[in-house]
């Protein structure tokens, strides 16, 4: 028999290394990968306002296109835009013309004039996309924008028909402007949270009404009929954040087609 002590295998520990316990250190590389993983996505990011950069990139590739078929660079030609479906009210004369109510809204005369109507669809458009939801932001921006191009058709067509082209997104920014000046008085829930949103709008309305009585070659009726068609669709979405009850909004949506069919009617058309 030996007098060795007897340890049990519990009382036996095993020297553990310094080493084991010192960080890893993590490469650049590997640093960079972690924060693209934690970095949102483009639409993640752009949630809000998807329509709003769809719109936008509509105009802007049309505009590419009024260039490389104009040739004459940033300066879009007369015959150019005609060619593309700008209002010219001569050149409505069937229902195979009615494209031209729409196609305005996606053209431009030139770059600045490109630029000044993007910046104001970015500045307004997250705001009523979040408010109204894509669907009815993007029927607001369309019944705006045909209602002032059919404001313009009619007024060009009182003066024995016209000899003035128009195009721009601005039918549409100009309701879009009036949409944003309603909230405070159409929203649902606290409406005072819009408040300061509506009353610096009203400041925006009226420097670009000055600035489009004063400039001369704007579209005085395709502007005011914007804003007209940008209050004619606040009260004819049906938006579950806007309080206009049903039946207004029914009404309101078949007056405005009547009035559309009527001018066309009255201009020939049909």
């Amino acid at each position: 028999m030996t007098d060795d002590p007897i340890t049990s295998p519990d009382a036996q520990q095993t020297p553990v290394s310094s080493a084991s316990t010192r960080p890893v250190p993590i490469t650049d590389e590997q640093l960079r990968e972690m924060m693209r993983d934690e970095e949102p996505s483009f639409l993640e990011r752009n949630s809000g306002r998807v329509v709003t950069l769809a719109l936008i990139a509509v105009n802007v590739v049309c505009f590419v296109a009024e260039m490389f078929i104009s040739g004459t660079g940033q300066d879009i030609s007369i015959l150019t835009l005609v060619q593309m479906g700008a209002m010219y009210a001569p050149m409505v004369q069937g229902p195979a013309d009615l494209y031209r109510f729409v196609a305005p809204m996606f053209l431009h005369m030139d770059l600045m004039h490109l630029l000044f109507n993007m910046v104001a669809l970015y500045s307004v458009g997250e705001l009523l996309e979040r408010v109204l939801g894509r669907g009815n932001f993007l029927l607001l921006y369309f019944v705006a924008g045909i209602t002032g191009n059919v404001v313009s058709y009619a007024v060009d067509m009182a003066h024995g028909g016209g000899l003035s082209v128009s195009a721009g997104a601005s039918t549409s920014v100009f309701g879009l402007f009036v949409a944003v000046a309603l909230l405070c008085v159409l929203v649902r829930g606290n409406r005072a949270v819009f408040r300061d949103f509506s009353k610096s709008m009203l400041s925006i309305i009226t420097v670009n009404v000055i600035y489009t009585l004063l400039v001369p070659n704007i579209s005085i009726s395709g502007h005011l009929g914007g804003a007209i068609g940008g209050a004619i669709a606040m009260l004819l979405l049906p938006a579950a954040s806007l309080r206009t009850p049903r039946l207004v909004r029914i009404v309101v949506a078949v007056l405005w087609v009547v009035a559309v069919a009527a001018v066309l009617v009255w201009g020939g058309v049909f």
